[in-house]
């Protein structure tokens, strides 16, 4: 007879109806990527839900989304580590993801367990987990430890894995990240046109990677897009009567603005021709720490000339009012 105490687990519910789908953020090698996934039981440890991506076991993943319960909904940015995948057929997977307080118990600091720098060589993570089995092991007289060895044994899997170990350091990179840095302090916004050019690049910028992340829940408070930017919305009347005219954004009664079609056309037109549009697009946690502008170039040359466009649409666009040159 077994007695060891089963681990009691919460109920889950079912999605209420109008329940959108979630955006789960996951690391593929050493690229980012975006899927999204239907909620189909959730409880306050964990998610079910089916998607047409296979996850790893053992996987950490971001959690984007609402969930709608019956006092209201509820926002789910939260960090995630996939429990189970479990084949539904016709490429379809059910992954069970266990929520942030759970989650943060099952990614613990690895480094610091270690004892070792967040960048060490695969010779140095085989060398310091060889000492410690011979400390932890639960057949050493003394020092074994069985929890120690135990958590050990995940770390060098985990570490000495390439695969897992990309999928890790991402996660473990945001929890140590602080607070993203201002905008403002990495781009020239206040260079009379060229910083208002900067300005409708960067809003378009943050509007367009809410947009991604949360397709059902696009809207960005004004004192948010204050933030991220760095200065006053005083500054900012200018741009957003330009963006709301231009019909690249629109705005609520709220002050909560969005991008629109038109917006996005010309955002994803001209990521390549901008290098300040590319970087803010790369992380959407903020740029580098050096930025171009929409004009100057990080060697003194002129990155566009003064007769080029600054964003031009593509060439099927029939979008009324909307001639060759989209900022200026």
């Amino acid at each position: 007879m077994n007695s060891k105490p089963e681990r009691r687990r919460l109920p889950r519910s079912k999605p209420l109806p109008g329940q959108r789908d979630l955006t789960i953020i996951y690391q593929d090698g050493l690229e980012r990527n975006m899927m999204m996934a239907k909620l189909l039981e959730f409880n306050d440890e964990c998610l079910k839900v089916e998607s047409g991506n296979r996850l790893a076991d053992g996987a950490y993943v971001e959690i984007v989304g609402d969930v709608e319960r019956p006092g209201g909904r509820q926002s789910l940015d939260r960090q995630a580590c996939v429990r189970r995948v479990e084949p539904l057929g016709r490429g379809r997977f059910a992954v069970v993801l266990f929520l942030s307080g759970e989650a943060n118990k099952t990614i613990p600091d690895f480094y610091e367990f270690l004892q070792i720098s967040p960048n060490p060589e695969p010779a140095t993570i085989s060398r310091v987990y060889r000492f410690l089995a011979s400390r932890f092991h639960p057949d050493i007289p003394g020092t074994g430890d069985g929890e120690k060895f135990v958590l050990l044994k995940q770390a060098y899997d985990v570490l000495s894995d390439p695969e897992q170990r990309a999928q890790y350091d991402a996660i473990y990179k945001k929890r140590q990240a602080p607070e993203p840095v201002p905008l403002s302090n990495s781009v020239d916004f206040m260079n009379s046109n060229d910083g208002e050019l900067n300005r409708r690049v960067a809003v378009l910028a943050l509007l367009y990677i809410q947009r991604r992340i949360k397709p059902f829940t696009p809207e960005v408070p004004l004192a948010e897009v204050e933030r991220r930017m760095g200065f006053p919305r005083d500054y900012l009347d200018f741009t957003m009567w330009y963006l709301r005219s231009k019909q690249y954004i629109t705005v609520a009664d709220n002050s909560d603005f969005t991008i629109t079609a038109v917006g996005v056309d010309v955002v994803e037109s001209n990521r390549e021709k901008i290098p300040l549009l590319n970087k803010l697009l790369s992380d959407r946690t903020g740029p580098p720490a050096s930025t171009g502008g929409v004009r100057g170039a990080t060697d003194g040359t002129s990155l566009m000339t003064p007769d080029s466009s600054i964003l031009e649409l593509p060439a099927n666009s029939a979008s009324e009012g909307i001639g060759p040159n989209m900022l200026q």
